[in-house]
């Protein structure tokens, strides 16, 4: 593995005033080799650890094994050597804290994951039972190994084994999961004020990226908003007989009706001012972008859609994925829809939307505007429930985190990675960068075809191997890397 950062980098200063003087010297590169060594004589013990982990049902959305899911994270943490602790979220599941606090006069680094996972249904399309985990062909399946509970157990092994082959971490650590990001973290919000502190960092962690079909490591420096809303229509007590559908309104025909004034046909929203705020991609951004390998027509073949959407070439796909706002029907419930036929006209409809929200959008003000966009359209009668809402949030790639990220890469995978603004996904980013903190997705255990949230959830072991690599690197060339204008560090960590 070719070395990226040298044991010699220039002085920086880092985003909290912390001088080279006050930082131990980075592990050296024979080191971070022993490191990375350590980790493959314990891979094994991270596939057992990941398989007890991934046994426990933690579904969210079910409120299912929340205080087993928290006590088996400390279980996960404390084994690997970091004292934690369960605090109390009001009105949703602990949430587990693990600090390893080497000197406080060195920078902090936040680990983000979360224990719940996603409802398994539909559960006949699982060629393998969702908490029973098996490894095959290479390949380790159970719900939650990839989202996010493998990096859970990666990155507890990632710095257990810096401390044991060098002592000591060159960095201070804070191990933050959550028992709710599943359903749009409801309660993390009143925790935050409670607890702003645990939210300060020189730099964080959320989640993680994941891979490419062929191995090349993905990772974000942010996530997309999301706004989940569900609408509901009622035009009638009861059902009625289908030949009344003649003189009778019908609620899914209205409900119909009413998102076609809210999305066109090449997906753009209507809301008026719904993309206010949102700015344009940077250079930058865009130089990366191109860069990236990644092609998201891939998708057509991991998940067997019929259509991928974004022009003819792939960095138009990319930017697509990455720069398009959306609103998503998530589902859509009316009628009769059992075994045979029954010729109702029912009396009401429901449709659950989410829109995925870019930097600058706010999902509250969001929320307002199409409540008031579909009173002017005339479908006041229409109830709009809100569910869950995530803050879109994103840091530049030229920051100290964005930089060591890229050189972890670089040391571990021996080529760059491939690189997003953002990822198309939600999560707790912008509780962190609300507060200063930078953040990013590095690689994660995961790849593009991982099929989180879908039935036969998995990780394919080398990655997971691999991806512990670069969490331990991101770890060690973190405290020394400098940030840099235009995202591009060179080998020795300097500012160009």
């Amino acid at each position: 593995m070719p070395g990226l950062l040298e044991n010699k980098v220039a002085i920086i200063t880092s985003d909290s005033g912390h001088t080279e003087e006050s930082m131990p010297s980075t592990p050296t590169e024979a080191e971070r080799e022993a490191v990375y060594a350590r980790i493959e004589s314990r891979f094994q013990e991270f596939v057992d650890d990941l398989i007890a982990f991934a046994r426990v049902p933690t579904i969210s959305a079910l409120r299912q094994a929340e205080r087993e899911g928290a006590e088996a994270t400390q279980k996960i943490l404390e084994k690997y050597g970091v004292r934690s602790r369960l605090m109390d979220v009001p009105g949703g599941p602990p949430l587990v804290v693990g600090e390893v606090t080497v000197d406080p006069a060195l920078p902090t680094l936040v680990l983000y994951n979360h224990y719940d996972v996603q409802p398994v249904d539909p559960l006949n399309e699982w060629t393998h039972t969702p908490f029973d985990p098996v490894v095959e062909d290479g390949k380790l399946y159970a719900r939650g190994v990839s989202d996010t509970k493998g990096n859970v157990v990666a990155q507890a092994l990632a710095q257990a084994a810096i401390r044991e082959v060098t002592g000591r971490l060159p960095v201070n650590l804070r191990f933050m999961v959550e028992g709710e990001e599943e359903v749009g973290s409801p309660h993390l919000g009143a925790f935050w004020r409670q607890h702003p502190e645990l939210f300060r960092a020189d730099g964080a962690t959320i989640e993680a990226g994941g891979h490419t079909p062929e191995g090349i490591p993905e990772f974000a420096m942010g996530s997309k908003g999301i706004l989940y809303v569900e609408l509901r229509a009622r035009t009638a007590d009861v059902d009625q007989h289908s030949s009344l559908a003649a003189i009778l309104p019908n609620p899914a025909w209205r409900l119909i009706a009413a998102l076609r004034t809210i999305r066109d046909d090449r997906g753009r929203i209507l809301i008026p001012g719904f993309y206010d705020g949102v700015a344009r991609p940077t250079r930058e951004a865009l130089e990366h972008l191109r860069r990236n390998p990644f092609d998201p027509a891939t998708f057509r073949k991991a998940y067997g859609v019929t259509e991928v959407f974004g022009g003819p070439t792939r960095v138009g796909r990319l930017k697509a994925y990455v720069y398009n706002a959306t609103c998503n029907i998530d589902g859509f419930l009316t009628g009769y829809v059992g075994e045979g036929s029954k010729t109702i006209n029912p009396a009401r409809a429901m449709v659950k939307l989410d829109f995925r929200l870019l930097p600058g959008q706010r999902p509250r003000r969001i929320l307002a505007k199409l409540r008031a966009h579909l009173r002017r359209k005339g479908f006041g009668d229409l109830e709009v429930i809100e569910h869950s809402i995530f803050e879109p949030g994103a840091s530049p790639i030229s920051s100290r985190l964005g930089q060591a990220v890229l050189a972890a890469c670089r040391e571990v995978y021996g080529r760059p990675a491939a690189v997003l603004p953002w990822m198309g996904g939600s999560s707790s980013t912008w509780f962190y960068t609300s507060c200063g903190t930078p953040a990013a997705l590095p690689p994660g255990v995961g790849y593009v075809g991982s099929r989180i949230h879908a039935p036969n959830e998995h990780i394919r072991l080398d990655d997971a191997r691999r991806a512990i690599k670069a969490f331990a690197a991101t770890m060690m060339l973190f405290p020394r890397a400098a940030p840099g204008r235009d995202g591009k560090a060179d080998r020795k960590g300097r500012r160009r």
